[in-house]
């Protein structure tokens, strides 16, 4: 695997943190609920890690934090609609397209020069 497809799985998994922590967060009962503020602050430190190390291997910084925050949000939205939290209309859906499409857009338009 060469480093720019290695960066952009730190990017996949920071994406990944990023979800498990935004759905801690709203579990959480307002950072009384001790568990989930754990999962919380640990989520939210191994995404910022491996978003950190995806930028600092390459991957421009705009590109990259849209990319991570697009996984974030898209996945999150899922998540909570799975688990019963949030409700799905055919807006959301479009809107949810949109956000995939610009995640897919901004992956095979970046460039792998470092941005620093």
């Amino acid at each position: 695997m060469n480093d720019k497809n290695v960066n952009w799985l730190y990017i996949f998994i920071a994406g990944i943190f990023e979800v498990v922590w935004a759905v801690a967060m709203g579990q959480s009962d307002a950072f009384t609920n001790i568990l989930y503020d754990a999962i919380i602050v640990i989520g939210l430190a191994i995404s910022m890690v491996l978003l950190s190390k995806a930028i600092d291997g390459g991957l421009p910084v705009g590109v990259a934090y849209a990319v991570w925050t697009g996984i974030g949000a898209v996945g999150t939205m899922v998540i909570s609609v799975l688990i019963g939290v949030e409700t799905i209309t055919i807006l959301r859906i479009l809107f949810i397209v949109m956000i995939i499409a610009g995640i897919v857009g901004l992956q095979i338009s970046s460039k792998t020069e470092k941005s620093k």
